[in-house]
């Protein structure tokens, strides 16, 4: 249940949208309350769409397990069914108006433990198995790599990095609102 003070100052908003200013400590307590109850009820929305999507989730998974089990069932039956056929006829497939059943073999390979493989390499010093990654080494360039007026990545050598960028600095106004409960 939304507080009623929150509730007439989310109400007052709209209605004060076009004459209202901030204009001393007193105004932009205002605004803050304001901001505050909007980001309340926000809240309050989202409590209530996530029970609603919690209760949905909760159902459709019910739904898919018990999918799933006859699925499992069936998908049993069907499988045992082809490999009886396949006794008599190797290459049988299982061919109906609603889908076909039939195998497909995978080639035999290498199931890979990265960690454990380099680990390997490395102890017997195959290292021409190892690849390494290139990749800049940016805190060393930003120390001695500086932007000139043209907007040329330049170190003291006259040396130029291509493909770096001026990135020009950003403000963000974020806003903190106090957690107070107001009794009457």
């Amino acid at each position: 249940m939304m507080n009623p003070l929150i509730k007439d100052d989310l109400e007052e908003t709209s209605t004060e949208k076009k004459t209202f200013q901030v204009t001393d400590v007193s105004s932009a307590s205002w605004a803050m309350r304001k901001l505050k109850a909007s980001a309340d009820q926000d809240k309050e929305f989202k409590k209530a769409a996530q029970e609603q999507i919690d209760s949905i989730n909760a159902w459709l998974k019910r739904k898919l397990e018990a999918n799933a089990d006859s699925r499992e069932y069936l998908e049993g039956l069907l499988t045992d069914y082809l490999f009886e056929q396949r006794k008599k006829d190797p290459k049988f497939r299982v061919d109906t108006p609603y889908g076909m059943v039939s195998t497909r073999k995978s080639p035999a390979g290498v199931n890979w433990s990265d960690n454990k493989v380099l680990e390997s390499l490395e102890k017997q010093g195959m290292d021409n198995f190892i690849r390494t990654k290139k990749e800049p080494d940016k805190a060393k360039i930003k120390k001695e790599f500086k932007f000139t007026e043209g907007g040329k990545y330049v170190n003291e050598d006259g040396q130029i990095i291509e493909g770096a960028t001026p990135k020009e600095s950003t403000t963000k106004v974020t806003f903190h609102f106090n957690e107070t409960r107001v009794s009457l």
